[in-house]
């Protein structure tokens, strides 16, 4: 007997399982501050970003190896995710809408990044769920078609979506905050 048959097998379910997670410790580590900052956009409240992300990646984490081969998991992903956020704001009945008094009512040009981030997230607050998606994506750099594609729309209506958007932030910035 030698000693490669003493030896019990290589378990090659050991070695799949310590591919997926390793697999999926690289996709956290590259793609988890850009899917909290989707979804930040997305509401205002932080930790409420956070459980819907933490919720996704445990389902995520649970089917990696489906997910994994897809050709973009981020999409997969990020679309749990943005179902996740939808439904603990339906749970706690969520408000996005910022009060006015918090609407930056002097900002035409934003000044820093800050601003104009805070500028961004008062806006998209404003918008229906779908536009302020549509919305978030497009500053991720996501072309139309992926856009489409993530949120189970027509390229057309991703189009429009963003025209009603940049119409109701020029709206916005022409009222003062009010509309």
């Amino acid at each position: 007997m030698t000693l490669a048959e003493a030896l019990p097998p290589a378990d090659d379910d050991d070695d799949r399982r310590r591919e997926l997670d390793e697999s999926f410790r690289r996709f956290l580590q590259e793609q988890y501050p850009i899917l909290l900052k989707f979804l930040q956009r997305q509401c205002f409240d932080t930790h409420l970003a956070e459980d819907a992300l933490h919720e996704a990646l445990i389902v995520a984490m649970g089917k990696w190896e489906v997910v994994s081969t897809h050709d973009q998991p981020l999409y997969w992903v990020r679309k749990t995710a943005w179902h996740k956020l939808q439904t603990l704001q339906s749970r706690q009945r969520w408000r996005t809408q910022v009060p006015l008094e918090q609407m930056p009512h002097d900002v035409v040009q934003p000044v820093g990044p800050h601003e104009a981030e805070a500028v961004l997230r008062v806006v998209l607050s404003r918008l229906p769920y779908l536009q302020r998606a549509v919305l978030a994506l497009v500053m991720e750099g996501e072309s139309d078609e992926d856009i489409a594609r993530q949120l189970s729309l027509a390229v057309s209506t991703v189009r429009t979506y963003k025209c009603e958007a940049r119409k109701r932030y020029r709206e916005m910035l022409r009222d003062g905050g009010s509309a």
